[in-house]
């Protein structure tokens, strides 16, 4: 240890965890922001075997990030890449059991404000020995990771694990493939972990095995059998996937090593499993979520006992509020309850979504989420990142399951490659029409085109409206007087389109629709669309391109696709004068436009009726503009 710099209050070396760090009590606390590397792992190790409670940042936190977590924390010292600093709070801490305490684990915040996981020295110690154990992670039996320490997993089975097993650790700060094998490869490493979204890093690249490496292990977000078959096909049954939360330490499931066949069939075949229970560790499934009960459970929420009394029973049964179920003894995961889409009283699991449409051949980096909508409480929205948008489209007209709304970019994630679902859920909206409703519709609409047309009309229009008539009568309006009221206006004056006296009764109609039902779905669709990205303006109308925030966001109603079926009002529209640009926009060519031209981000939210189209509201936003919060 070096001496302290009276000073600065910084280790007068520039070191870390030494001088300044040595001279708190046991269950001081001590904010720790430092890049991932061999200072942070200094840092961490020195807290823990000063029995400090260490509380690791991520190192891109922002100076108030760092203050406020320091102030809520009452933190004795502050760790940087400036060196080890006093904040001027106490030393010595009664509220807690500072003796226990070795690690406040502040959760990413997506799904609202950061959480403070507690964790014992007696869980950390336990985790870390036996997932050690499990692994045979050990002097001779070097371990790797390329994962941040910030982050539990890293943090406890990667160094601290090796540490209590005196096992040397290969840590790469930054991932790169080719150099982490080669590391692993030059260490003799005999286990390293891995994240799904680093493993599809690792695939692209395809650097040659490390010779001593028996397997990767995988954990923090699920992995897809799509990811699985690839490794597979590149390098054989070698990877182990795990589950488990903060609150419980890290690991609390591991899946065996399984030989080739037995890989291929639980990780090829079917939803790859995440394992069965570390000793001493619990699995009870109640309506399908996974309650876990171990030995390696939090102390608690740092100063939120009503949110540790809702997490933990009395009996000490951790919900964790993720969706499960066990295949041949082994847990596998469907998402989190949370992130469950209940469209109209139809749960959909974004996991088993994702895997539809998979296997209707997406590809890529994309998510499933929920999409706020008000008559079925919610639909389905899928987020595409890199995929074409010919793809995305085979894959609207194809799949079983089709999204509501579709936006190309703003994929968001965790640092370990988790989707951020309801993030992402929160700025799209959807609508849908009642399709008995639409229905009433479109047979008015046919039998007034049929009529006209025996009267000796010619128009395409009406004669592809004629052809989806059904010959059965049209009952009650349910609410739809003024635009069968506008049909009835069509068929009587059609043959009188050209007389000037039709005018203003023709402007009358016009501006009537567009503000009744069903075109004025669009319109509220439209503003919906515009509050989701922060701003509130006049409302849109249908084939309107309209743009807010001067021209950061871009938002265009529109009608079916020109080359689609008949569609009801284009001939009453023509008629009334209301056949403008933009009505009929082929939303998949504009999206591609917009890809094009640089759009941030680019989507569109699409009105249905049960089988039918009605086009929806098509939105673009610009790189530079800046992130909506909500």
């Amino acid at each position: 240890m070096t001496s302290t710099d009276a000073g600065t209050g910084t280790d007068s070396d520039g070191g870390f965890g030494s001088g300044a760090l040595a001279g708190l009590p046991p269950g001081a606390r001590v904010v720790v922001r430092l890049p991932t590397g061999p200072r942070l792992a200094d840092t961490l190790l020195t807290c823990f075997d000063l029995r400090l409670v260490a509380v690791p940042l991520h190192p891109r936190a922002t100076g108030r990030e760092v203050a406020d977590i320091a102030g809520r924390v009452s933190a004795t010292a502050l760790v940087d890449v400036h060196g080890v600093h006093r904040t001027g709070l106490p030393d010595v801490h009664a509220d807690t059991a500072a003796d226990d305490l070795a690690l406040i684990m502040f959760t990413s915040g997506s799904t609202g404000p950061q959480k403070g996981v507690m964790l014992g020295r007696r869980a950390v110690q336990g985790n870390a020995t036996r997932t050690a154990a499990l692994h045979g992670i050990a002097p001779d039996r070097p371990h790797g990771t390329c994962l941040p320490l910030y982050h539990c997993n890293a943090l406890v089975m990667s160094l601290i694990g090796t540490y209590l097993t005196g096992a040397p650790l290969t840590l790469q700060a930054a991932f790169d493939p080719a150099g982490y094998f080669a590391a692993l490869d030059a260490a003799g490493a005999r286990t390293a972990s891995i994240v799904p979204a680093l493993l599809a890093d690792l695939l692209e690249a395809g650097p040659d095995w490390p010779d001593g490496l028996e397997y990767l292990i995988t954990a923090a977000a699920p992995l897809t059998s799509d990811l699985a078959r690839r490794f597979h096909r590149r390098y054989g049954p070698r990877l182990r996937q795990g589950y488990g939360l903060t609150e419980a330490v890290n690991f609390s499931f591991t899946m065996p090593l399984l030989d080739d066949a037995g890989f291929r069939d639980q990780y090829l075949e079917h939803t790859p499993p995440v394992g069965a229970p570390l000793p001493d560790t619990e699995l009870r499934l109640e309506a399908g979520e996974v309650w876990i009960r171990t030995p390696d459970l939090m102390t608690g929420y740092w100063q939120d006992p009503r949110t540790t009394a809702a997490t933990v029973t009395e009996d000490g049964w951790l919900r964790t509020g993720d969706l499960g179920e066990l295949r041949d003894g082994l847990l596998v995961l469907r998402g989190r309850a949370g992130e469950r889409i209940n469209r109209g009283g139809e749960k959909h699991y974004p996991l088993d979504v994702e895997r539809g449409w998979r296997r209707a051949g997406l590809t890529g980096r994309f998510a499933a989420v929920a999409v706020d909508e008000p008559a079925l409480g919610q639909d389905i929205g899928l987020v595409a990142t890199d995929q074409p948008v010919s793809a995305v489209r085979d894959l609207y007209e194809r799949a079983p399951l089709r999204p509501a709304v579709v936006q190309f970019g703003g994929f968001r994630a965790t640092s370990t490659g988790k989707p951020q679902r309801r993030a992402m859920g929160r700025v799209l909206g959807a609508r849908r029409a009642a399709p008995a409703r639409y229905e009433r519709l479109l047979r008015r609409a046919a039998a007034t085109a049929q009529e006209l047309l025996r009267s000796g009309a010619e128009d395409p229009a009406l004669r592809a409206l004629a052809a989806q008539a059904d010959g059965r009568p049209v009952p009650g309006t349910g609410g739809e007087e003024a635009v069968f009221g506008a049909f009835d206006f069509l068929r009587e004056h059609w043959h009188r389109a050209a007389e000037a006296e039709l005018s203003p009764a023709r402007e009358r109609w016009l501006r009537t629709l567009l503000t009744e039902w069903p075109l004025a779905l669009h319109t509220e669709l439209a503003a919906d669309v515009a509050a989701r990205h922060g701003f509130d303006g006049p409302p849109v109308s249908l084939g309107t391109e309209a743009r807010f925030g001067d021209g950061s966001l871009l938002v265009l109603p529109h009608g079916p696709a020109a080359d689609g079926p008949g569609w009801p009002l284009g001939p009453l529209l023509s008629f009334l004068g209301g056949a403008v640009p933009g009505v009929r926009t082929d939303r998949w060519a504009w999206l591609a436009r917009r890809r094009e031209g640089g759009s941030a981000t680019a989507g569109c939210s699409v009105l249905r009726a049960g089988r039918h189209d009605l086009g929806g509201v098509l939105w673009a936003r610009r790189p530079d503009s800046a992130p909506y919060e909500h």
